[in-house]
């Protein structure tokens, strides 16, 4: 007895579509292994470029898993906005003449939204890589760059940017660190974090709750995958002789497609032959009961992602199973939140943008104002 695979795609061959995948869309088959456990070794290079994991993709699963983790998404969105929500002011009055260069260079590198990206880039990577255009030696336009795409040797002054890093070293470009004084018409302003025992790339610090948010990511994909397998069970069928040719293969095929799927719950299928002894016989398989698995951890699951981005849940409006959330809890969580990350992460910005208004040469600097949630008023400056 021969056993034909009916899920088999026609055009799956030597490329799957996985693989297809993995260089169309920035989004990778997730491997086995650690996921918080990155490798790095500025001794590891290829073409003397320090490689950021052991397939050089590590920064491409931190963008990843923020898109594939509901829960730990909505915990990089949350501190994004806590720390830039309330915007940013010039903190000296200046001349009307330097007013104008301020609303210019504004305008021209579109920093409302420049600093709100790059603030996002700092939450998911703890890197900054920003892109310095100059004419006739002095910067003109600050452009950024996601920080998955910048790899660098190990002295951070040469910089290779590539859009797709699954690639290798196809299709890169490079440029110089940017300093003070340079000339190079494109040069990289990078401002990362001090990692502990990491002197080339900065780890995220919620880098231990990667496995947790990969998991959050898969729990809906597999009861997705759960409930439309289901509806019509899982089945094997036997035939008491062999296809005939290739068309009646793809005959039958399509007739048990057609009867799969939520919307044909409850519908009669009829299998005809000559006589019992030709008709197909139908073994339906026990179905998968590891949805029970997803169940037991969900709770856990939600835990350890807050507790990794140092978030009490209730502040995000999210009720913990089985705990009744109180208005008193709920204010000295969000002050030990901001406290804790958000002042502390608006001081390391502020260098940033404060560096990218002392490098085009504006004779100000820039602060972030506050902005905190108390007793369901948005609170912006204790002057106001």
């Amino acid at each position: 007895m021969k056993l034909f695979n009916f899920n088999r795609n026609k055009s799956e061959g030597a490329t799957s579509p996985n693989k297809k995948q993995a260089f169309s869309t920035p989004f990778l088959k997730i491997g086995e292994g650690n996921l918080s456990a990155p490798y790095i070794n500025r001794y590891y290079t290829l073409q003397n470029v320090v490689q950021f994991g052991s397939d050089n993709l590590y920064p491409q699963l931190l963008n990843q898993l923020y898109f594939q983790s509901p829960i730990h998404g909505s915990c990089v969105d949350f501190i994004t906005n806590a720390v830039i929500g309330g915007g940013w002011d010039w903190s000296d009055e200046v001349e009307t003449k330097q007013k104008i260069e301020q609303l210019t260079w504004t305008k021209k590198n579109r920093v409302n939204k420049l600093f709100k990206v790059i603030t996002r880039d700092w939450v998911i990577h703890r890197r900054i890589t920003l892109l310095i255009h100059q004419k006739d030696g002095k910067p003109c336009k600050v452009e950024r760059v996601d920080p998955a795409t910048i790899r660098h040797d190990y002295n951070n002054t040469r910089f290779v940017y590539s859009s797709d890093w699954s690639r290798g070293m196809l299709d890169t470009k490079e440029w110089p660190r940017w300093t003070p004084g340079c000339q190079h018409e494109c040069s990289v302003y990078l401002y990362q974090e001090d990692s502990p025992g990491q002197v080339t790339y900065a780890i995220p610090r919620y880098n231990s709750i990667l496995n947790w948010a990969y998991l959050d990511g898969e729990q809906a994909y597999f009861h997705k995958s759960n409930l439309q397998n289901s509806i019509f069970p899982s089945l094997a069928i036997r035939r008491p002789k062999e296809f005939g040719s290739q068309d009646e293969i793809d005959e039958f095929k399509e007739g048990i497609k057609q009867k799969t799927g939520a919307g044909n719950g409850g519908r009669v299928m009829v299998l005809t032959g000559n006589g019992f002894d030709d008709t197909p016989e139908i073994v339906p398989i026990n179905s998968n009961t590891n949805d029970r698995a997803f169940e037991w951890t969900s709770k856990e699951l939600k835990e350890n992602i807050a507790i990794g981005h140092m978030i009490n849940p209730s502040i995000m409006g999210v009720k913990t199973a089985g705990q009744l959330g109180n208005t008193t809890e709920i204010k000295d969580s969000y002050s030990i939140f901001e406290k804790n990350v958000v002042m502390p992460e608006r001081e390391e910005l502020e260098l940033v943008f404060n560096d990218l208004v002392h490098i085009f040469g504006l004779k100000n600097e820039v602060s972030i104002n506050e902005w905190a949630i108390i007793d369901g008023i948005i609170k912006q400056n204790e002057e106001e």
